[in-house]
């Protein structure tokens, strides 16, 4: 092959608009992964207090405001405990611990709650009004093989759902 100034342009033509066109792909993931809702989960509250029962902490970890959808607990079966659908149904007016609102207005804002149980949870979770999926916490003493099980059953509940 001759190398000539026509081919060499061409080449460096054809690798610079490879070059844009990746760049470009990637500023674009970029902004959306920025305008996509990310929160973190825990659980405990942020400030221990010497409160009775289990609780969770969401914090937003985005500039943008967002809305809880629903939250609770992971039970040792996989079954997601929504405390929304549980103060829906349980009418006995026993006030509940609250810390902030389900509404996040700004980048570390915090929103805690929780409840005396019977049966301890391995973890917690939560999502937002735009996420398809809960982003999910689990205690410290919770097992790997069952933090993977319960995240695989969670998973696999939101897709078949």
């Amino acid at each position: 092959m001759h190398w000539d100034i026509e081919n060499l342009q061409k080449w460096v033509t054809l690798i610079a608009a490879i070059v844009a066109a990746i760049a470009s792909g990637l500023n674009l993931w970029w902004k959306f992964r920025d305008k996509a809702d990310k929160i973190k989960v825990a659980c405990g509250l942020i400030d221990p207090q010497l409160n009775p029962g289990e609780f969770l902490t969401v914090v937003s970890q985005c500039d943008h405001s967002i809305q809880i959808a629903d939250y609770g607990y992971v039970m040792r079966t996989g079954k997601l405990l929504s405390l929304p659908n549980l103060d829906a149904r349980d009418l006995d007016d026993e006030p509940r611990i609250v810390y902030g609102s389900r509404l996040l207005a700004s980048r570390n804002t915090s929103f805690e709650t929780g409840i005396a149980m019977r049966g301890r949870p391995v973890g917690v979770y939560a999502i937002t009004t735009s996420q398809t999926r809960p982003t999910v916490a689990f205690e410290h003493d919770t097992h790997v093989w069952l933090r993977a099980w319960l995240r695989m059953k969670i998973w696999l509940k939101v897709v078949y759902d």
